[in-house]
Protein backbone atom coordinates (compact mmCIF):
# COMPACT_ATOMS: atom_id res chain seq x y z
CA UNK A 1 0.00 0.00 0.00
CA UNK A 2 1.13 3.25 -1.03
CA UNK A 3 0.71 6.12 1.24
CA UNK A 4 0.95 9.77 -0.20
CA UNK A 5 -0.04 13.41 0.83
CA UNK A 6 -3.76 14.80 -0.20
CA UNK A 7 -4.38 18.50 -1.44
CA UNK A 8 -5.65 19.15 2.10
CA UNK A 9 -2.42 17.64 3.70
CA UNK A 10 -4.45 14.16 4.60
CA UNK A 11 -2.81 11.13 4.16
CA UNK A 12 -4.25 9.19 0.84
CA UNK A 13 -4.07 5.33 0.67
CA UNK A 14 -3.59 3.91 -2.33
CA UNK A 15 -3.77 -0.15 -2.50
CA UNK A 16 -1.34 -1.67 -4.01
CA UNK A 17 -1.77 -5.44 -5.62
CA UNK A 18 1.19 -7.67 -5.74
CA UNK A 19 3.45 -7.77 -9.34
CA UNK A 20 3.57 -10.91 -11.39
CA UNK A 21 4.56 -12.23 -14.65
CA UNK A 22 5.53 -14.78 -16.86
CA UNK A 23 9.17 -15.66 -18.81
CA UNK A 24 10.15 -17.22 -21.37
CA UNK A 25 14.30 -17.76 -21.87
CA UNK A 26 16.14 -18.72 -24.34
CA UNK A 27 19.81 -19.27 -24.70
CA UNK A 28 23.10 -21.22 -25.47
CA UNK A 29 26.79 -21.32 -23.96
CA UNK A 30 30.06 -22.77 -25.87
CA UNK A 31 33.80 -23.09 -25.63
CA UNK A 32 35.80 -24.22 -28.36
CA UNK A 33 39.62 -23.79 -27.99
CA UNK A 34 40.11 -20.18 -26.97
CA UNK A 35 36.79 -19.29 -27.57
CA UNK A 36 33.80 -19.22 -24.77
CA UNK A 37 30.40 -17.39 -25.54
CA UNK A 38 27.09 -17.02 -24.12
CA UNK A 39 23.82 -15.87 -25.35
CA UNK A 40 20.34 -15.28 -23.50
CA UNK A 41 17.09 -14.12 -25.04
CA UNK A 42 14.02 -13.42 -22.73
CA UNK A 43 10.66 -12.01 -22.68
CA UNK A 44 8.65 -11.27 -19.49
CA UNK A 45 4.97 -10.42 -19.45
CA UNK A 46 4.24 -8.65 -16.51
CA UNK A 47 1.01 -7.72 -14.43
CA UNK A 48 0.74 -4.97 -11.96
CA UNK A 49 4.10 -3.65 -12.17
CA UNK A 50 5.08 -1.68 -9.63
CA UNK A 51 6.14 2.26 -10.89
CA UNK A 52 5.78 5.67 -9.79
CA UNK A 53 3.29 7.52 -12.39
CA UNK A 54 1.14 10.33 -13.07
CA UNK A 55 -2.12 10.27 -13.81
CA UNK A 56 -4.11 11.63 -16.93
CA UNK A 57 -3.94 15.26 -15.99
CA UNK A 58 0.01 15.35 -15.20
CA UNK A 59 -0.43 14.83 -11.07
CA UNK A 60 2.18 12.86 -9.48
CA UNK A 61 -0.32 10.10 -7.94
CA UNK A 62 3.00 8.03 -7.04
CA UNK A 63 3.57 4.26 -6.81
CA UNK A 64 0.99 2.29 -8.25
CA UNK A 65 0.41 -0.98 -9.99
CA UNK A 66 0.75 -0.96 -14.66
CA UNK A 67 -1.71 -3.11 -16.03
CA UNK A 68 0.49 -4.68 -18.03
CA UNK A 69 4.21 -4.18 -18.83
CA UNK A 70 6.54 -5.74 -21.80
CA UNK A 71 10.65 -6.43 -20.58
CA UNK A 72 12.85 -8.37 -22.98
CA UNK A 73 15.97 -8.23 -23.93
CA UNK A 74 19.13 -10.16 -24.52
CA UNK A 75 22.18 -10.73 -22.64
CA UNK A 76 25.53 -11.98 -24.53
CA UNK A 77 29.26 -12.34 -23.58
CA UNK A 78 32.49 -13.22 -25.75
CA UNK A 79 35.80 -14.24 -24.42
CA UNK A 80 38.49 -14.43 -26.86
CA UNK A 81 42.06 -15.59 -26.39
CA UNK A 82 44.07 -13.47 -28.89
CA UNK A 83 47.33 -14.41 -28.58
CA UNK A 84 49.56 -17.03 -26.27
CA UNK A 85 52.93 -17.09 -25.97
CA UNK A 86 53.98 -13.64 -27.00
CA UNK A 87 56.92 -13.54 -24.71
CA UNK A 88 57.06 -15.93 -22.81
CA UNK A 89 56.66 -19.53 -23.50
CA UNK A 90 54.77 -22.68 -22.00
CA UNK A 91 56.63 -25.23 -20.01
CA UNK A 92 55.59 -28.43 -18.07
CA UNK A 93 54.68 -26.74 -14.68
CA UNK A 94 53.04 -23.40 -15.92
CA UNK A 95 51.40 -21.74 -18.73
CA UNK A 96 52.59 -18.87 -20.65
CA UNK A 97 51.63 -14.94 -21.26
CA UNK A 98 48.41 -14.46 -23.13
CA UNK A 99 46.24 -11.68 -24.18
CA UNK A 100 42.72 -11.74 -24.00
CA UNK A 101 39.35 -9.97 -24.65
CA UNK A 102 36.49 -10.22 -22.76
CA UNK A 103 32.89 -8.55 -24.30
CA UNK A 104 29.99 -8.25 -22.50
CA UNK A 105 26.35 -6.81 -24.20
CA UNK A 106 22.97 -6.05 -22.78
CA UNK A 107 19.89 -5.00 -24.35
CA UNK A 108 17.28 -3.89 -21.84
CA UNK A 109 13.96 -2.85 -24.04
CA UNK A 110 11.18 -2.54 -21.05
CA UNK A 111 8.21 -1.09 -21.96
CA UNK A 112 4.30 -0.08 -21.22
CA UNK A 113 2.06 -2.31 -23.23
CA UNK A 114 -1.37 -0.55 -23.84
CA UNK A 115 -1.02 1.57 -20.94
CA UNK A 116 -4.01 4.30 -21.15
CA UNK A 117 -1.80 7.49 -20.08
CA UNK A 118 1.48 5.92 -21.68
CA UNK A 119 0.58 4.12 -24.00
CA UNK A 120 4.24 2.04 -25.09
CA UNK A 121 6.44 4.02 -23.99
CA UNK A 122 9.71 2.91 -22.22
CA UNK A 123 9.75 2.06 -19.05
CA UNK A 124 12.27 4.99 -17.38
CA UNK A 125 15.49 5.03 -15.88
CA UNK A 126 17.04 1.35 -17.81
CA UNK A 127 19.48 1.90 -19.80
CA UNK A 128 19.06 0.64 -23.59
CA UNK A 129 22.62 -0.57 -25.01
CA UNK A 130 25.05 -1.39 -22.37
CA UNK A 131 28.57 -2.89 -23.89
CA UNK A 132 31.71 -3.57 -21.65
CA UNK A 133 35.27 -4.68 -22.76
CA UNK A 134 38.71 -5.61 -21.59
CA UNK A 135 42.02 -6.30 -23.22
CA UNK A 136 44.13 -8.14 -20.78
CA UNK A 137 47.49 -9.12 -20.83
CA UNK A 138 48.74 -12.05 -18.22
CA UNK A 139 51.98 -13.32 -17.08
CA UNK A 140 52.03 -16.91 -15.38
CA UNK A 141 53.92 -15.07 -12.48
CA UNK A 142 50.46 -13.18 -11.65
CA UNK A 143 51.03 -9.79 -13.35
CA UNK A 144 48.30 -8.20 -15.70
CA UNK A 145 47.45 -4.83 -17.47
CA UNK A 146 45.64 -3.68 -20.04
CA UNK A 147 42.36 -1.19 -21.13
CA UNK A 148 38.59 -1.39 -20.49
CA UNK A 149 35.80 0.10 -21.87
CA UNK A 150 32.66 0.89 -20.44
CA UNK A 151 29.81 2.07 -23.11
CA UNK A 152 25.89 3.52 -22.59
CA UNK A 153 24.84 3.11 -26.48
CA UNK A 154 22.01 5.02 -26.78
CA UNK A 155 20.16 7.94 -24.57
CA UNK A 156 17.38 6.50 -22.63
CA UNK A 157 13.98 8.13 -21.14
CA UNK A 158 14.50 9.58 -17.29
CA UNK A 159 10.52 9.94 -17.18
CA UNK A 160 7.56 7.73 -17.66
CA UNK A 161 6.71 10.47 -20.18
CA UNK A 162 9.84 10.04 -22.22
CA UNK A 163 9.70 13.99 -22.41
CA UNK A 164 13.69 14.14 -20.64
CA UNK A 165 16.25 11.89 -21.67
CA UNK A 166 19.68 11.31 -20.09
CA UNK A 167 22.90 10.84 -22.40
CA UNK A 168 25.43 8.21 -23.71
CA UNK A 169 28.64 8.05 -22.95
CA UNK A 170 31.49 6.10 -23.00
CA UNK A 171 34.34 5.27 -20.38
CA UNK A 172 37.85 4.15 -20.69
CA UNK A 173 39.99 2.60 -18.07
CA UNK A 174 43.64 0.95 -17.48
CA UNK A 175 43.71 -2.26 -15.01
CA UNK A 176 47.30 -2.88 -13.61
CA UNK A 177 48.22 -5.57 -11.22
CA UNK A 178 50.36 -8.68 -9.66
CA UNK A 179 47.41 -11.50 -7.59
CA UNK A 180 48.70 -14.93 -6.58
CA UNK A 181 46.51 -17.26 -5.08
CA UNK A 182 48.44 -17.63 -2.33
CA UNK A 183 50.48 -14.82 -0.57
CA UNK A 184 50.64 -11.03 -1.67
CA UNK A 185 48.33 -9.27 -4.02
CA UNK A 186 48.20 -5.46 -5.49
CA UNK A 187 46.00 -3.29 -7.87
CA UNK A 188 45.60 -0.01 -9.88
CA UNK A 189 42.50 1.05 -11.06
CA UNK A 190 41.95 4.15 -13.09
CA UNK A 191 39.21 4.64 -14.08
CA UNK A 192 37.26 7.52 -16.59
CA UNK A 193 40.51 8.61 -18.17
CA UNK A 194 39.33 11.08 -20.26
CA UNK A 195 37.70 12.53 -17.79
CA UNK A 196 33.63 12.34 -19.68
CA UNK A 197 30.86 13.72 -18.13
CA UNK A 198 27.72 11.68 -17.70
CA UNK A 199 24.38 10.40 -15.31
CA UNK A 200 25.70 7.41 -13.63
CA UNK A 201 22.39 7.22 -12.30
CA UNK A 202 18.96 8.79 -11.98
CA UNK A 203 15.88 9.12 -9.88
CA UNK A 204 13.01 8.26 -12.15
CA UNK A 205 10.22 10.68 -12.42
CA UNK A 206 7.00 10.42 -14.09
CA UNK A 207 6.85 13.48 -15.93
CA UNK A 208 9.68 16.10 -16.40
CA UNK A 209 6.85 18.59 -18.02
CA UNK A 210 5.57 18.71 -14.71
CA UNK A 211 8.41 19.18 -12.58
CA UNK A 212 10.52 21.89 -13.99
CA UNK A 213 14.49 21.19 -13.92
CA UNK A 214 14.36 18.40 -11.61
CA UNK A 215 17.05 17.28 -9.95
CA UNK A 216 17.00 13.55 -10.37
CA UNK A 217 20.55 12.71 -12.79
CA UNK A 218 23.69 11.76 -10.34
CA UNK A 219 26.98 12.79 -11.72
CA UNK A 220 29.12 9.90 -12.42
CA UNK A 221 33.13 10.29 -10.88
CA UNK A 222 35.65 11.89 -13.18
CA UNK A 223 39.24 10.53 -13.80
CA UNK A 224 39.63 8.62 -11.01
CA UNK A 225 42.43 5.71 -9.51
CA UNK A 226 41.95 3.40 -6.67
CA UNK A 227 44.60 0.96 -5.88
CA UNK A 228 45.04 -1.61 -3.27
CA UNK A 229 46.80 -4.78 -1.33
CA UNK A 230 45.76 -7.96 -0.08
CA UNK A 231 47.56 -10.85 1.36
CA UNK A 232 45.78 -14.35 0.79
CA UNK A 233 46.53 -17.82 2.21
Amino acid sequence: MEFTEGPDSSVVYTPLQPQHGWTIEIGMRGEIPRIQWGLSLYRSWLRNELLELNDRFGNDIGTTNVQRSIHQGIEASLEVELFREIFISKQSDRPGDRLSLDQSYTLNNFHFDRDPVYSDNRIAGIPIHVYEAQLLYEMPSGFYAGPNLQCNFSRYPVDQANTLFADSYALLGFRVGFRRTNGFSVFLDCKNLTNQRYASSIDVIADARTEPNPAIFHPGDGRSFYGGVSWSW
